[in-house]
């Protein structure tokens, strides 16, 4: 007889993490499949939604025979926060979906500027135009005729969950991501569609992210390899799915790292903070507030590949000793959210003898000191231990450098697709399941060095060069 199990579905910027997850909180099968971003343009960012349900029916059903085909009771979502999917009524996609990388909404910003000082502080969180509130404001805009067709302006976890079920929603967690909600009194802001003139109605219904918001049809449960029927969480962003999982209490703050890289911590008062996100959890209330960096493996990536190095020879040249001076990086290659750190990276110091080694120290290195400057702006700073999550900080050499850069001990934590983990929990609870917290395995605590010292000095440096390309840092940003 097949054993009762949940389903949790992480869905990415690049690819979708599928988890089945048992009472124990065990992950009993996992599976994954990967798909393109694409930027037609300068500052753009797209995936096509279809690209998006091949990937995850493929997924789907890898992780259900690498489980052994259990009884799936109720199906989780979780996913990429900000972007804007248009879609009709039966989850037809209009066009491309725009994601959180996308800049093209920059001047759309401006109706938001224009808010009352109370309307503004309400939204509780920097303008940023990757918001779904600004692209489809630019949507609006610039493409009047597929926002007159569209039945829905959907985030990307609540487009998937409408292909699953043919039912609309989303939760606070995604919503108060999207410049378009009210954080204190937790719900839509008029005041915000009012001054960027979009139709209140194309807003999908709200729902808590462990509601039931639907089951799944005949059709995608074909596709899918599963019964028709079974429930659908409403779900949640993936950063408050994953603290669901990880269980990140208030006087804790957790660092993210992966092609960017998230602080968070847990709080109970939603007041604004200059530069920082204030986000609903995935529990049915708190918040959390959050200092985000889009500029990390992404920006190493693209470094390794321009330069032909491989990942061993990055993290190589991160663990040899460091200097006080030499190359200096500022990897804002997309721009910044936490801090506003301006528009284009700077390669600064080079020097005759400055050889590949060294080019791909700095950018190890700029990455490091970019995560320390947003934490600058969290209200305290970091706490003397914040806990390590994220597939770009396994590398002992990169994690060593990291705790020099921010001064802190790291605490770091495995736990595999955190996201999907927490998503498959909220299936569990939306059918009244009791499903165990997720057993958490701490490796070795890694502690500052007298290597601190250098890095205090090359951290001055970083923001002497972001002062000299006129970009704000915390002494003169306003």
């Amino acid at each position: 007889m097949a054993r009762d199990a949940w389903l949790g579905v992480d869905l990415g910027t690049s690819g979708v993490k599928v988890v089945v997850v048992d009472s124990e909180s065990a992950v009993v099968g996992e599976g994954e499949a990967s798909y393109p971003v694409r930027s037609p343009r300068p500052g753009w960012a797209e995936s096509d939604p279809g690209d998006w349900w091949e990937a995850t029916v493929a997924a789907v059903r890898q992780a259900l025979a690498a489980a052994g085909q259990p009884r799936i009771r109720a199906v989780g979502v979780d996913g990429q926060m900000h972007g804007l999917v248009l879609a009709r009524e039966d989850a037809t996609p209009l066009r491309s979906a725009l994601l959180w990388a996308d800049r093209r909404a920059a001047a759309e910003l401006a109706a938001w500027r224009g808010l009352a000082d109370t309307e503004r502080e309400a939204l509780a969180n920097p303008l940023v135009p990757g918001m779904t509130g600004p692209l489809l404001a630019w949507i609006a805009r610039h493409e009047p005729r597929l926002l007159a067709e569209a039945r829905w302006a959907l985030l990307p976890k609540d487009w998937l969950r409408l292909r699953l079920t043919g039912k609309a929603a989303t939760d606070p967690s995604d919503a108060s991501a999207t410049l378009l909600w009210d954080v204190p009194a937790d719900t839509w802001s008029l005041p915000a569609l009012r001054a960027a003139q979009l139709p209140a109605d194309l807003l999908p219904p709200l729902a808590a992210s462990d509601d039931v918001a639907g089951v799944l049809t005949g059709d995608a449960a074909a596709e899918l390899g599963m019964d028709p029927g079974t429930p659908v969480a409403v779900g949640a962003g993936d950063t408050p799915a994953a603290l669901l999982a990880t269980a990140a209490g208030e006087e804790q703050a957790q660092l993210t790292v992966g092609s960017g890289a998230q602080i968070v911590a847990a709080t109970t008062d939603p007041s604004p903070v200059p530069g920082v996100h204030v986000y609903r959890t995935a529990e049915r209330a708190g918040w959390y507030r959050m200092a985000a960096v889009q500029n990390v493996g992404v920006v190493v990536e693209w470094v390794r590949t321009l330069l032909g190095a491989t990942w061993e020879e990055v993290y190589a040249a991160a663990g040899e000793e460091p200097d006080r001076g030499g190359v200096v990086f500022l990897p804002h290659l997309t721009g910044e959210r936490t801090p506003v750190l301006g528009m284009t990276g700077v390669l600064a110091g080079l020097r005759l003898d400055t050889d590949r080694t060294a080019v791909l120290r700095a950018a190890v290195e700029g990455v490091a000191f970019t995560i320390r400057h947003a934490a600058m702006m969290l209200p305290g700073g970091l706490p003397p231990v914040v806990r390590l999550a994220g597939g770009g900080s396994r590398d002992p050499r990169f994690r060593a450098l990291l705790a020099n850069v921010l001064g802190v001990e790291l605490r770091p934590v495995r736990l595999r697709s955190a996201s999907a983990v927490g998503a498959a929990h909220l299936a569990a609870r939306a059918v009244g399941a009791g499903v165990a917290r997720p057993e958490l395995h701490y490796e070795p605590v890694v502690s500052p060095t007298h290597h601190k010292e250098i890095y205090d000095v090359k951290f001055e440096v970083y923001l002497h060069h972001l002062r000299r390309n006129n970009h704000p840092t915390p002494e003169n940003k306003h």
